[in-house]
This record gives structure tokens, sequence and C-alpha cells, in this order.
């Protein structure tokens, strides 16, 4: 109990892993800001605005002149014709139509770049235990609640100047248009409009950038583990050590029992002479280099030695020889072309003992 106590008081100081932020992903949980895609599309749509913006106060002077001028004539005559009406909505609608998708477009690849490719089946079901009034009221008396409320009140205060520049910076031209005609007027309303979403846009795309980090460090701060959290979490992942020192050491002996199995095959057995023992085997037939079947050194050298002598395996001893093969080569390996000479001339020497003994 009181190490379940520690445990649940412990500081959670360790950045989170990898791990712990791919199941929070697969949660749903992410660090992401519903304001810095509102002002990215925000932004996209004053430019498309500014871009399209010409074609379609051409269509909908169109539309006004059709539906002003000859639709109130054709009333005058009896009725007005209802297609072309839906023609005039439809060339509004087309004109609006790349404005709209292209603030779409541009805050949906912004949602996208934010948090990557995610699905979560699991948001889709219904959370009934979060319907709680308590929890609810609470919500809002709580850190986070406050937070928010700091974060609105900095917007307004922010789109307000930003508002206050634009007009200050548009006021000049107020006074140049006494007695203008209604076009001169719709243009200056439109070109202060233009000016002020753009002073606007750009002030919401610093605030929310800066509203991005902020959810980014939160995030991590609340994914942060205790060091006993990284060290569960690394024996989940990786199994527990003694468990993995066993299988180790078991596979090991395996290869151990597997290489003293094969020095009986052996035609010479090098030696250093104590502290190290290779064994080759060659055959010419199959065989381009001779190979390495057994290795060791210490201990296992001299257990190499004894099943050697005890099958009639020739040992000779070779120092230089011996330590270079067990230094640059590996089981199964096939002597390196540097000391072919050297082997050679040791395969050679048994050769010619075994000749003398038959």
């Amino acid at each position: 109990m009181m190490q379940w106590n520690l445990q649940l008081f412990a500081e959670k100081t360790e950045q989170p892993t990898a791990r712990r932020r791919n199941e929070a992903k697969r949660k749903g949980q992410v660090a992401t800001s519903h304001d810095l895609t509102a002002a990215v599309g925000f932004l996209a749509l004053v430019a498309s605005l500014w871009i399209f913006g010409g074609h379609l106060l051409a269509t909908l002077w169109q539309a006004m002149v059709l539906l002003l001028g000859q639709g109130t004539l054709q009333a005058a005559q009896g009725g007005i014709d209802s297609g072309d009406i839906k023609a005039a909505f439809g060339h509004v609608l087309y004109a609006l139509l790349p404005i709209v998708l292209t603030g779409l477009l541009f805050g949906l690849f912004t949602a996208f770049a934010q948090v990557g490719p995610m699905f979560v089946p699991s948001s889709l079901i219904p959370d009934f235990t979060r319907i709680d009034f308590l929890k609810g009221v609470m919500k809002f008396f709580s850190t986070r609640s406050f937070v928010e409320m700091l974060k609105s009140i900095l917007k307004l205060v922010v789109i307000v100047i930003a508002v206050y520049f634009a007009i200050r910076a548009s006021a000049s031209q107020v006074f140049m248009l006494v007695g203008a005609d209604p076009m001169q007027l719709l243009a200056l309303f439109i070109n202060s409009a233009m000016v002020i979403f753009l002073f606007v846009g750009a002030a919401f795309i610093v605030l929310a950038f800066a509203d991005f980090l902020f959810q980014r460090f939160q995030f991590t701060k609340n994914l942060k583990m205790t060091k006993q959290d990284v060290k569960d979490e690394s024996k989940q992942v990786e199994g527990n050590p003694q468990m993995k020192r066993k299988i180790r050491e078991r596979g090991r002996a395996i290869a151990r029992r597997r290489m003293l199995q094969k020095i009986p095959t052996a035609d010479v057995i090098l030696t250093n002479p104590t502290h190290y023992a290779v064994a080759l085997r060659y055959d010419a037939k199959t065989m381009h280099a001779p190979q390495v079947v057994a290795k060791g050194i210490d201990q296992l050298a001299l257990k190499i030695r004894e099943i050697g002598a005890r099958h009639s395996v020739p040992i000779v001893e070779n120092r230089p020889l011996a330590r270079g093969l067990y230094q640059l080569t590996e089981l199964d390996d096939f002597v390196p072309q540097e000391l072919f000479g050297a082997v050679a001339e040791v395969l050679a020497y048994v050769y010619r003992l075994r000749q003398r003994v038959l």
C-alpha cells in the first residue's frame, strides 16, 4: 500500500515515450489547435476573395440587374420567369464555389498537418459516462476553463485593435468620396472590408500559432511519465530483464552444444596454446576455403582441446594464427583471404602427419 501511494504521488519528470504518444493518438488524444485551423482557413478565404472577388462582384451585379431590372419589367407584364431567378442564383453560387472551397481545403489541410492521418472508431461510439451534470459544472471552475477564458479575452482585444488600425488606415479615403456614385461607395466598402479582414487574419494567425505551441506544450506535459512508468513500460515492451537473460543464456548453451558436437569433424585445432582454440574443417570437394567449426577462449578453449584429443583431432600450436582466426571470424565463417597461406601450411603439415601414421 505504501509503495502504491508513493507511485500515485510520484512526480512526472520524464518525457513521454513514443509508445505512450502512439497510445494517446490511438485514443484520439493529440495536440491540436482549432484556432490555427480556423485562422488558416480564414486567411485562405480572404486571399480567395482578393483573387476571385472581382468576378464575384460582377456576378452579383448582373444578378441584381436581372432581378431588379428585367424582373420588375416582367412582374409588370404578368410575372417573373422562375428560370431567370434560378440562373441568377446559379451564377452567384458558381462564383462563390472557388472562394468557399479554398477556405475549406486550407482549413482541412491545416488540421491534417497538425495530427497526421488518424482514424479513431471508438470516438464514434457514444459515451454516456460523459453526461455528468456535476462534472460539467466543475469544468466551469477548472484551471483549463480559466485559461480558455483568458485566451478568448486576449483574442477579442487583439482583434479589436486590428480592426481599429484597419479602419484608421482606410479612414483617409472616406473624405475623398463625398458625392461619389454608388459603385465607388461599394468599391470603397469592399476595399475597407478587405483591409479589415487582412488585419484581423494576420492578428488571428499569430494568436493561433501561439495557441498551437501552447497546446503542444500542455499535451506533452499531460503525457509526462514518472521514472517508474518508464521502467514498467520498458518491461512490457522488452520483457522482464531476468527472463531475457535466461533466454540468452539458454540460447548460448544450445549454440555451445552444437559447436562442441562439430569438433570431431574438424581437421585441425589451432591453439595459443592455452587461452585460444580454433577448430577448422576443410573439404576440397565441397568448400572453397577452410571453415571455422568451433572456437573459444580459456575454459571453452580447454574443452575444445579435450574433445579434439578424445577424437584424435590434430592440435597444432600457432599463437598468432589462433589469435587472428579467433578475432577475425565467427562460427561457420570461412577463413579470410589474408590468412589462407598460414592455414594452408598448417593443413599441409597435418596431412603429412596423417600420411606418416598411415
